[in-house]
């Protein structure tokens, strides 16, 4: 079961999505394997087998995306993720008419944003993490 997401650190910062990117299991080849005594249906002998075995069926955690809105920070805003083992990577947005979002470093599990110093701002931010 995953660890729920937690936001700390310095930026006023309001989670609007968290998913997983699950597509498969990289390092899980089972399920081609097929089952020993069950065939696909419609295959003949040889075939595909399909497999529901508990192995095939397994939990591999995957990535997952974290997409938060920031408002009103300034330079130097961090995100912490609670739950998380580490940052990935981070996209952010500004979403001001004139923007002032000058770039985001990441390290461990914090995020912190740049923006032109003195000023608010309005960020979309979207961090990929473990």
């Amino acid at each position: 079961m995953a660890t729920e997401l937690t936001i700390t650190g310095t930026a006023t910062a309001t989670l609007v999505g968290n998913w997983e990117l699950r597509a498969g299991s990289a390092d899980t080849t089972e399920w081609l394997d097929g089952a020993a005594d069950v065939s696909y249906p419609g295959g003949g002998p040889g075939t595909f087998n399909a497999s529901n075995s508990d192995g095939a069926n397994g939990y591999d955690p995957a990535p997952k995306l974290a997409l938060f809105n920031v408002t009103g920070g300034a330079d130097g805003e961090t995100i912490i993720l609670g739950g998380a083992t580490a940052i990935l990577s981070v996209t952010a947005t500004p979403a001001e008419a004139t923007p002032v979002l000058t770039g985001c470093i990441f390290s461990g599990t914090t995020a912190t944003l740049q923006y032109a110093s003195g000023t608010a701002n309005v960020t979309t931010v979207m961090i990929i993490y473990n």
